[in-house]
């Protein structure tokens, strides 16, 4: 079995959960869905930060089903006695897409409110290490805030010097340092498997897509990207059922990359 290897800053912090995961690598999660809302006290070894698909009410939407997965699992063994195992909450933004104009002002403002509440979270628990979950539009505004903004929300802005084919983060650099792990699902930044971290069946990619060659140093490796033939936004489908049943299809998927991804680091 590969040694883990937890990035320097957070080997002294962290030794609980070094011995949760391997403890997660001989069992599978057989514990009921468990409550999502983060209490007051202590800052916890782990955190999701998730953020729901468009229409959706406040809350999770169809990210819960990942994020449930996730917590289960997680808090699968006893935590320290002095710090939550793992504690998850939903991005605070609209959601909303009548229209383009509309899309664009929620995708602006969801940008920002994922942007804001990773520095403020960071702030408060600077050696928590962070799982971020999009779906749908919430795929897009994690996104945005790790690889950057295009001039326009559709990704066909113009360009800078390179093209606009090198993300950058919009988030500062001791929060990029504690993202473990980010799983988009129906992101309609997906290019149809051409970018890395693509999967699925699609390959054709969505409404807002990633241009050609396009690519995300700081988090490419840290992120995965689900999208399947027949969704009408991460791809050129009709099928609305197909958009919303990534969590079924790829979660255990999904939760395999996150735990790999905090534990090897």
């Amino acid at each position: 079995m590969k040694l883990p290897c937890l990035p320097l800053h957070l080997h002294h912090h962290h030794h609980h959960l070094l011995l949760l995961l391997l403890f997660l690598l001989l069992t599978l999660p057989s514990a009921s869905p468990l409550p999502v809302t983060p209490k007051p006290g202590p800052c916890p070894l782990l955190h999701i930060l998730s953020a729901r698909e468009t229409t959706a009410p406040p809350g999770f939407g169809s990210s819960i089903t990942l994020t449930q997965l996730l917590l289960s699992t997680f808090n699968h063994s006893s935590p320290p006695p002095t710090h939550p195992t793992i504690t998850a909450e939903a991005i605070d933004y609209p959601a909303l897409g009548a229209n383009t104009s509309e899309y664009a002002a929620s995708v602006t403002t969801g940008t920002a409110a994922v942007i804001k509440r990773l520095s403020t979270f960071n702030a408060l628990c600077p050696e928590t290490i962070l799982i971020l979950h999009g779906f749908s539009q919430g795929g897009q505004i994690i996104d945005d805030a790790l690889c950057g903004v295009p001039h326009d929300f559709t990704g066909l802005g113009k360009p800078d010097e390179d093209g606009g084919r090198v993300g950058r983060p919009l988030v500062r650099r001791e929060v990029q340092r504690n993202i473990a792990a980010v799983v988009l699902m129906g992101s309609p930044r997906f290019t149809g498997g051409k970018r890395r971290g693509e999967k699925g069946t699609a390959k054709v990619g969505g409404f807002a897509a990633r241009p050609e060659g396009f690519s995300c140093p700081v988090f490419d490796d840290r992120m995965v990207s689900f999208c399947d033939e027949g969704d009408p936004f991460c791809s050129d489908g009709e099928d609305e059922e197909v958009h919303g049943g990534y969590g079924g299809v790829y979660g255990g998927e999904a939760l395999g990359f996150v735990v790999e991804r905090v534990l090897v680091g």
